[in-house]
């Protein structure tokens, strides 16, 4: 099986949800995005490309953290004129194995600095 399967944290959906006041195309630039990212992964032999400045490992997991994750820097919002630096960044669990990408973060970098880790973290217990 080659497709790509999706899933989302709970406090993800409810992260999108709120800043759909941000950006009103959010969810159909979230759409587009998910599609992209599918797309690129699959034309990286199905590993998540991190050297294009858009895309960025996240270090500093606990070992327990067996599937390595991934922060998104340039996410495009429709609405908001400022192309792929809207300040939206999106993170996700990926597992290679099964093909399996897991939302865990949606968030605006004016609000937070850097990822949830211990969100990550918390998932691996």
């Amino acid at each position: 099986m080659n497709q790509i399967e999706v899933d989302y944290d709970k406090k993800f959906l409810k992260e999108k949800r709120k800043l759909q006041s941000k950006c009103t195309s959010l969810e159909k630039d979230f759409e587009r995005f998910e599609k992209a990212l599918k797309i690129k992964i699959k034309e990286n032999d199905y590993k998540v490309p991190v050297d294009n400045k858009k895309i960025f490992k996240i270090a500093g997991l606990d070992k327990r953290v067996t599937f390595p994750a991934f922060v998104v820097k340039s996410f495009y919002c429709e609405n908001m004129n400022k192309c792929s630096n809207s300040g939206f960044r999106v993170t996700f669990v990926y597992d290679p194995v099964e093909k399996f990408i897991y939302f865990t973060q949606f968030y605006f970098k004016q609000k937070h600095e850097i990822e949830d880790k211990d969100r990550i973290n918390r998932l691996f217990k």
